[in-house]
This record gives C-alpha cells, structure tokens and sequence, in this order.
C-alpha cells in the first residue's frame, strides 16, 4: 500500500503523523468536528462508535506525552452522537515543555484529515463570582497571558495566514449553538472570557485580582494555543470549560481538579451531545 498524499500545507514535522494515520484509514470519511478533551474528560471518547483508534505515542514526529495525570493522550475517529467525529483525549501543555507549535499539534492534524470544526473543553478556576465550581461556560473569548504562541518560528506561514486576525477566533454562531445545547438538556450554560497562564503553578490570589481587572471570567492552563492555530488556518471554534475551583485558592490542587472534572463529567457529555447533535441535522 502507498502511503498517502499528505496535506501539504502542515508544518513538516507533523507529515509523517498525518502519513501514518491516513495509512491506517484516519480521514477516509472526512470527520465533520474535531473534539479535544480537557482534564477529566476522557470518558467522552468511550462513546465514538466503532472507532478507528491511535495513541499518541505511535505517530511518527508527534510530540511525546509528557504523562500528566489526567491526560490518556489517544486519537479516536468514529461516529460520535451522530457525527463523524476525530476525538483527541488529551493535549499538550506549555508547562509540559513543549515547542509552541506542538501545543497546537492536534489541531495541525485535524485540520490535515479534513475537519473544519474544533470544539475544546477544558477544566478552569472561577474568577467571576458567579462562577462556582460545577459552572458550565462556553467561551466567547480569550486573553493569552502564556508567553507563547504556537504560529512563531520559520514555518509560521505553512497552511495558516501570516497575520492572523482573532476578533472571531470563538465563532459566533457555534457559541449560540452550545448555549443552545445547555438549554435543550437543563444545563445553564453562561458565557465569559478566558484566561490562559502557563502554569503548572496555580495562581496567586494577587494575580487572580490582575485577571479580574484585565477582563478574565476564568483561568486555566491551556487551549488558547489550539483556538489560535484553529483561527489561523480558517477553522470555526468554539470551547467550553467547567470551572473546577475558585482560582486562587490556597486548596488549589491538580487533583481536586480532576475530581470535579470526574464528578462533571456526565454534564459536560449531555452539552456536547447536544451540540453535536445540533451540527449533524445543521
């Protein structure tokens, strides 16, 4: 079997990952959405139908898993809720010590197979008040405060604009549509910005405060990498993250996190689900 002809607009490095999945039928039906799932959220990834499955750690050139907890880092293809969906579980992390660009590497890979919808999910502290842990809130902004960026360096301009504008970089009628989904299952999904550090530190409560005055509603570690990438290479996102903790709490911890992720988990699927709904009868 010849291998077959990658998209040539992905960064070089992410080729023979791209190569080696379409040899074993990764993208042979074009998968409508892209799903990556935050901390917690893994058991999302139990309900693709008949899947195509591949870890992370057999794709050639990928960047290797660091192994945090919480992170089973695998790609599924299959039928998700209706949907031919590609189900990253588990993602890379700036405070892992990867390159920028590979904290984009998932999204370079979706949008070789042929996605051309990102949904993100993400576990998050609460900086607004009304904010609690349990809170569902679909992101309709972000403030990267991480110090990198995943288009920098010498292949920048592969398959992504040079300049990319973020204005809609959250698409505005996919936040429509997950807000809509909470409503069709009982859940009350609220909207607000998030925030991004680079972690693994929790924050202070001093930075919490900076947060709050610079326009953040929630603080995590992650996916602005992804929704950035996505812009660039025209791709229409949308995120959602539950917010696990009070941020800047002295009891912050990965593990309380992981608790309420755990404990959420079955809310955070029912939106999803809805909203994947929603995109196959669209």
């Amino acid at each position: 079997m010849t291998d077959p002809t990658p998209n040539p607009a992905l960064p070089h490095d992410f080729l023979p990952a791209l190569a080696h999945l379409k040899r074993r039928g990764f993208g042979e039906t074009v998968p409508t959405v892209a799903l990556i799932l935050g901390s917690g959220f893994g058991e999302v990834e139990q309900a693709v139908v008949d899947p195509l499955r591949c870890p992370y750690s057999d794709l050639p050139g990928f960047p290797a898993p660091a192994g945090t907890a919480g992170h089973v880092c695998r790609l599924s293809q299959g039928t998700l809720w209706g949907v031919n969906a590609l189900v990253f579980r588990g993602r890379y992390h700036a405070y892992e010590g990867h390159a920028p660009r590979d904290l984009a590497a998932c999204v370079w890979v979706a949008y070789g197979l042929g996605a051309r919808i990102l949904v993100v999910t993400n576990a998050a502290g609460g900086i607004r008040p009304d904010l609690a842990p349990g809170t569902l809130m679909a992101i309709r902004d972000h403030i990267n405060l991480m110090g990198v960026n995943p288009l920098v360096g010498p292949q920048r301009l592969a398959g992504a604009a040079a300049f990319p504008p973020m204005g809609a970089a959250y698409d505005a009628g996919l936040l429509g549509q997950l807000l809509e989904a909470g409503r069709a299952v009982g859940e009350s999904v609220t909207s607000g910005v998030y925030a991004a550090v680079l972690g693994p530190s929790f924050e202070t409560p001093a930075e919490v405060e900076m947060l709050r005055r610079l326009g953040a509603d929630a603080v995590g570690m992650s996916t602005i990498p992804e929704v950035v990438t996505a812009s660039a290479l025209g791709l229409r996102a949308c995120g959602l993250s539950l917010i696990t903790n009070q941020a800047g709490s002295a009891q912050d911890s990965h593990q309380q996190v992981l608790q309420a992720a755990s404990a959420n988990a079955d809310r955070v699927a029912g939106v999803l689900k809805a909203l994947l709904r929603k995109l196959a009868s669209a």
